[in-house]
């Protein structure tokens, strides 16, 4: 079988790019499958060999015009990438890099993986402005199953984009088990030069306003916790607030190992990678409703689900957890075998099905 995968247009890896990229590691560890990535961030998590081939796609740089002039040439560059070192069994495609791929697709069976989707994502805002949208509502449209990486996605892509509930296969994304791991707790803070003694919150992401940093950094400087470690930015140590900055994906692991909770109180995700990489470091995940996390997470068990942003809240959750240090115990072993649940050789087979139904078809 040969599965052409086509990738996002991130110069860095995101948790698109990262979905594409596990889910195509396990796929090629299949008996006589090839897959061919399309994408910009691959080369450094998928390494090319007899299985697995890497097609770099770069969209024409023009100085001066809209940002999605270059998303819609990244479409078009990579449609005609596809085409020209095809023909293949199945096509996969994700998000909305997919547009022409969907609109001149042919009889190849069509797969489109949706990790969120712009309309909801720009609720509120004039869609007839956001090319995207239109690009994702086609692609849901052409292709023969689309898969919604949470069972709100699905509802949103039914709502929204008139997508039969029927035609829509919920499959969470996974989580590389074996790489994320939990670390001694102790050691882990030595190697980030962090008092052994003190408690951690753990903010990671490079978007701090979707994220609400803000909602994190309140919500630590009102509570007992001693320190917030924010990962993946930069900034000036301030109050409670220490920055780590840009990271390596061990000095990530090292950080979910050294915390004691995680804080992800996020405006919008389709099905985010932050909150079930922690959970498989044993760390326990305070996460917002709008995250997506309570469709797995059991409250209490694993963590808390908080609807909105109050940093109250998250406060009250934070204080309940890191005084108790039973609880916090028995949360990161509980954490940890819920993530085993969502491991990729499991999400993968669930993939497989739906390639060999539409094979049959």
């Amino acid at each position: 079988m040969k599965v052409c995968m086509i990738s996002g247009l991130a110069k860095f890896s995101g948790g698109l790019e990262n979905v594409v990229n596990d889910l195509s590691n396990v796929l090629i560890k299949h008996n006589n499958v090839v897959v061919n990535i399309f994408g910009r961030s691959n080369k450094d998590f998928v390494e090319s060999g007899y299985n697995c081939k890497i097609i770099g796609v770069r969209p024409y740089s023009r100085i001066g015009l809209p940002p999605h002039y270059g998303k819609f040439e990244y479409n078009l560059k990579a449609w005609r990438k596809t085409k020209a070192y095809g023909p293949y069994d199945i096509i996969h495609g994700h998000g909305d890099n997919c547009f022409f791929s969907s609109l001149f697709r042919d009889k190849t069976p069509f797969l489109m993986t949706f990790h969120g989707t712009m309309a909801k994502a720009l609720q509120g805002s004039d869609l007839r402005d956001k090319p995207f949208f239109y690009a994702e509502k086609i692609a849901a449209a052409k292709c023969d199953i689309a898969v919604a990486c949470s069972y709100a996605v699905k509802n949103e892509l039914v709502q929204y984009y008139d997508v039969s509930p029927k035609k829509v296969q919920v499959i969470h994304n996974g989580v590389n088990v074996e790489k994320f791991i939990p670390l001694d707790k102790k050691e882990a803070r030595r190697k980030l030069s962090l008092p052994e003694q003190n408690t951690y919150a753990l903010w990671v992401g490079s978007n701090p306003y979707r994220k609400r940093l803000s909602t994190a950094v309140t919500a630590v400087e009102k509570s007992q916790c001693s320190k917030l470690i924010v990962a993946g930015m930069t900034g000036q140590n301030l109050g409670k607030t220490i920055f780590l900055g840009k990271i390596s994906e061990p000095d990530l692991i090292t950080a979910y190992s050294a915390a004691d909770i995680l804080l992800f109180p996020t405006i919008y995700e389709g099905f985010p990678m932050v909150p079930i990489e922690a959970l498989a470091c044993g760390l326990p995940a305070i996460v917002s409703e709008e995250s997506n996390l309570g469709e797995i997470i059991k409250e209490g068990t694993h963590g808390f689900v908080v609807k909105g942003g109050n940093p109250t809240v998250y406060q009250e959750k934070i204080d309940q957890i890191i005084n108790d240090d039973a609880m916090l115990k028995e949360m990161s072993t509980k954490c940890r075998n819920l993530a085993l649940n969502y491991c990729w050789q499991r999400q993968t087979e669930k993939y497989w099905l739906i390639y060999r139904k539409l094979l049959k078809n």
